[in-house]
């Protein structure tokens, strides 16, 4: 991290941090001025873009149980066939969907509160999930799935939620915007202080992402049978980047 020896000035924009220093980030000397360290200012940008978003995920399944690991998983085939082809039916294509999570695993019985001390657990059924997810950019067929899965057998939401398809491509604008917005404020700032900017010794990406949107529908919730499709509303996706410039300052 470089020190500096001069004083540190927070605009009041929420976006950007101006440090005047008496160093280079590297904490090395300007080779021009033996002794002596050059003069620079560090300027942060940040912008936050909001785009509709465009790509849906669902994460549908289907929990079964029985006395017999076979049982279990038999019921648990036919009530998945039965909601791939209700999906399919509904609008989505091959290619949209694919196996999530697949598990067979036994259940023990709970262990008394009293219980003997050579008390064992013993297996009293066995459960079955498989978790369909679904990938598509087909929004308005959020509630339809929904209703179509439950109705076929699916009794379980893994998980719901709205990103998008392409991020790098608003990510791109992101960092544009961040990095113009830090440059912005160095020449505001060399204009006020009465100042040069000489060059830019560096510029470093601190971060660009952006933020799905989670819907109210949580990890493993139970599906009640309804009657209507439920309404599922996309929103918008925040896309986050930030920037550090520094900047090599002198006199005018």
């Amino acid at each position: 991290m470089s020190r500096f020896s001069g004083p540190c000035l927070l605009i009041g924009l929420g976006v950007t941090l101006v440090c005047l220093g008496a160093g280079r980030p590297d904490g090395t000397s300007d080779p021009e001025h033996t002794g002596q360290q050059t003069p620079n200012l560090t300027v942060r940008g940040s912008a936050e873009l909001h785009k509709p978003a465009d790509q849906l995920r669902l994460r549908i399944g289907v929990v079964t149980e029985a006395s017999q690991a076979q049982q279990a998983l038999g019921q648990n085939s036919q009530r998945m066939d039965a909601v791939v082809r209700a999906v399919k039916k509904a609008g989505i294509a091959e290619g949209e969907y694919e196996t999530g999570r697949f598990s067979l695993q036994p259940i023990y019985a709970r262990r008394p509160r009293q219980a003997a001390p050579d008390w064992r657990p013993q297996i009293i059924a066995y459960q079955a999930t498989n978790i369909l997810a679904i990938k598509t950019k087909k929004l308005e067929l959020a509630g339809e799935l929904i209703q179509a899965a439950n109705e076929a057998g699916a009794n379980s939401i893994d998980s719901i939620g709205f990103d998008l398809a392409d991020p790098r491509a608003h990510r791109a604008e992101a960092i544009s915007r961040a990095t113009a917005h830090a440059l912005a404020d160095a020449r505001i700032l060399a204009d006020a202080a009465n100042i040069k900017l000489v060059r830019i010794i560096s510029i470093v990406l601190d971060g660009a992402r952006p933020l799905p949107i989670a819907t109210a529908a949580r990890r493993g919730m139970a599906m009640a049978e309804a009657a209507v499709s439920p309404p599922i509303v996309a929103g918008e996706v925040s896309v986050h980047a930030s920037v550090t410039v520094v900047y090599e300052i002198a006199s005018p």
